[in-house]
This record gives structure tokens, sequence and C-alpha cells, in this order.
């Protein structure tokens, strides 16, 4: 059996993988990571099983060339764009004779947690325990060995469309990928990103992807909210595309190599590129990055009224932000000080050497699995259907997102007055 932890995210653009394994002391090791671009998935949703899953093959076989052996199994992320996260309760009277709580109980009130209807086009997919109650004592994390009469559990069910389940499915399947369980995207980021200090003290993890910008806040050690906003890293270089006339491509990497990376603007800094047809042209430095950030000021303040509109928003003592892109913005943080009026941080990932942050959620997977290895709580299997750590959680797909389309909207207008005075000069 190989000592490799694969942990594979299949995010919006892109396929990622990451292996690690335990050494001697018991710390985790990274021990290699692969990305491949992905078209078959928008939003967190597959839209091609095929192309899906040939992007895994093709991430996979690159791993497999950094650690030196075939993968035929791993543990995967779990998107919150197509899940929910229920509240539930169980309560079971512990069986033992000497009153001690046993796997065996554990088991059982996490059945009685789970034994509730949901509707017939979902399915549940997880539970996450909150606390335990042992008569009348709360705050429990861990109940094994301890004594009492009655045993309750306070926990989130995870239930998720069962065609989105399905589809997640076979695109493993069809590349040949066994999956050996489960983690909820957000709770494998906070993994890596969060501190130990920031679980409790109510901190928002935001994770901006290249058309969807996720949302997590996490308060007393559990997270107590996850959604999302439509817009991503993308509307950035579509932004640059429409204004300076260049072709998509061109636009991306405008945004990547001049408007996020480096390159400070000085008075009258042109750059000249090829346009359509051959066609040379020269961009303004200081009109780029004006366009960038104005659509990065969007996405903050659309993400701040989300927040705002959760009824968490109060509780939240910190932001961090994640993202392949938008988090090496030059100027992102000041930015996120200024907006949300909150102390405001770019992740550090830790286990790797350098910022980008698309092997967050994939190297999340291997230390909450490699966590779970080493302390074996409760005797746990990690399993698709009774995962520890499946958080997930609704955004209401359909409906919250239609009603959010015109709250959308309507800040989207006031807000791209600045990308139009760029649209009055340029078309």
């Amino acid at each position: 059996m190989s000592e490799n932890i694969i942990g594979i995210d299949i995010g919006s653009s892109k396929i990622c993988a990451a292996a690690g394994k335990l050494d001697k002391s018991g710390k985790l090791k990274i021990v290699g990571e692969s990305s491949v671009k992905c078209t078959g998935v928008k939003k967190g949703l597959i839209v091609d099983i095929d192309d899906t899953s040939e992007c895994i093959k093709k991430c996979v076989t690159q791993l497999e060339g950094l650690i030196g052996e075939n993968i035929e199994e791993a543990y995967i992320s779990f998107p919150g764009v197509i899940s929910e996260l229920i509240g539930s309760k169980g309560i079971i009277a512990v069986s033992s004779v000497d009153r001690e709580i046993k796997e065996n109980d554990i088991k059982r009130v996490i059945k009685a947690a789970k034994d509730v209807t949901v509707e017939s086009e979902k399915e549940i997919v997880g539970i996450i325990p909150n606390q335990y109650v042992i008569d009348g004592h709360d705050e429990i994390k861990d109940p094994l060995g301890m004594s009492g009469l009655r045993l309750e559990l306070d926990a989130q069910l995870v239930v998720a469309q069962s065609t989105e389940v399905s589809n997640m499915l076979k695109s493993f399947n069809q590349a040949g990928i066994k999956i050996n369980g489960i983690v909820f995207e957000p709770m494998a980021e906070s993994e890596v990103a969060l501190k130990s200090e920031e679980f409790e003290m109510g901190t928002a993890l935001i994770d901006i992807g290249s058309d969807t910008s996720n949302i997590s806040i996490f308060k007393d050690g559990n997270i107590v909210y996850n959604d999302h906003i439509p817009l991503g890293g993308d509307a950035i270089t579509n932004d640059i595309a429409q204004c300076l006339k260049v072709p998509y491509s061109q636009a991306e990497f405008l945004k990547i190599e001049y408007g996020i990376t480096g390159h400070d603007a000085k008075n009258n800094t042109l750059i000249q590129i090829k346009s359509e047809f051959d066609n040379a042209i020269k961009v303004d430095l200081n009109i780029l990055k004006q366009i960038i950030e104005a659509r990065i000021e969007e996405i903050l303040l659309l993400i701040d009224k989300k927040m705002r509109k959760s009824g968490k928003y109060n509780g939240v003592s910190g932001i961090v932000i994640l993202g392949g892109g938008i988090s090496l913005f030059e100027r992102i943080e000041e930015l996120g000080k200024n907006l949300f009026e909150k102390p405001f941080r770019v992740a550090v990932i830790p286990y790797t050497e350098s910022s980008n942050h698309i092997y967050a959620s994939a190297i999340g997977v291997v230390q909450d699995v490699s966590d779970r290895l080493k302390t074996k709580k409760n005797g746990e299997e990690v399993t698709l259907k009774n995962s520890k750590n499946a958080l997930l959680r609704k955004n209401k797909i359909k409906k919250e997102i239609e009603e959010d389309d015109d709250d959308i909207q309507e800040e989207y207008n006031s807000l791209m007055s600045k990308i139009k005075k760029f649209l009055t000069e340029f078309f």
C-alpha cells in the first residue's frame, strides 16, 4: 500500500492534485503537485464529464511522474456550490452496562442525526459533528471513552443535488480513480490558509476563483456560513479584452504579466502587444491597472454585501483571501482593509515555496486526511457517505442566485461607472 496521500481538487478552470506523506516524526511532507486546465467545469458544476475525466487523467499522470508510482485512488475536495448544509440532532441512550461511550454509540447517534427526510432530487452525502452532548454537558468534541446515560449530537448534514454528485462520481470513475473520501473545499482550504486562533475568533475565508468567489465564515472552531458570488478573475480578463480591444488570450497575459504580478506603472508607460490580424497595439500600463483595480473593487464590495446579508458579519474579526491571481495584486491588502474595515491578509500556503494558491484545496485535502490518520479519532472511516470533514452547505443554488441576481446587477451597474470611463475612450 502506498504511503502517499493523494488529494484532488476540481476547480472552475483547473484540475489540481497534490501528493503527501507522513515522515518518521509524523510531519506531513508534500512530495508533488500538478495541475491541468479544464473546460468541463463551469462555476463549480461539471458540464462535460468526458472532458473533466480526461483532465483528471492528465493531472494524475503528471503527478505519477513526479512521485514515481501509479495512482489509483484519491481523496477529493467537494465544492460548496453544489451542496447545502442542514442542521440536525441525534439522541440515543448509551448501550453499555458500565455507561462508557464506545465507537458503536457514536455510530448510532450519527445514524440518528442522519435520519431525516430530504427533497427527492437531493441526497445526504455526509455529516459534520459540531458538538456532542453527554447528559446535558455540551461542547464535547470527542465523547469516546467518556461516561454517560444519554448521548446527543448537534450536527450539520451535507446535502447535495443527486445529479451533481453523480456527475462528479462518473468523472472520477471514468478516469479510473477510486474516491476514498471527500473534504468540503472551504474546509480543505482552511486547513492550510487559516491559523488555529482564526478558527475560534471569527474569520472569513475568501477564495476568488476564475468565475466564482467563495465566502466561508469560521467561528468557535466550526464553519458557520458558506456562499459565493458568480464573479471571479475571468471578469477582469473580459474587461481588459473589451476595453483595450485585444484577444482574450492577450488580455489574460496582460492581467497576469503586467497588471497583477508586478511592473510598476510609471507616467506614459506603454506596452506593445500583438492584437488581431497580427496588428501591434500599445497599451497604457496605468489604464490597465485602473481597469483591473476597478473590477477587483467591485468583487470585494459584492462579497462585503453578501456577508452583511448573511447575519454573520458582526462576528467576523478578520478576513483572509485566497486566489491564484487576485491575491497577487499588488494593492490587494490595501483595498481589502479599506473596503471591509477589518484586518485583511493574503493567505500563506505551507508546504510550497511559491505564492501560488491554486494548490491550496488539494494540499488541504492531504492535510486533513493526514491529520485523521495520525489521530484516528473515533475509528472513523473516511468515506463519501460519512466523512467528518465533508462540510457542505447550500448557497441555495437556483432560487437564491436568481434572487441575488437583481441585487448583484444593481450593484454592478453602479460600480461599473469606473470601467465605463475606459469604455468611452476605447470604443
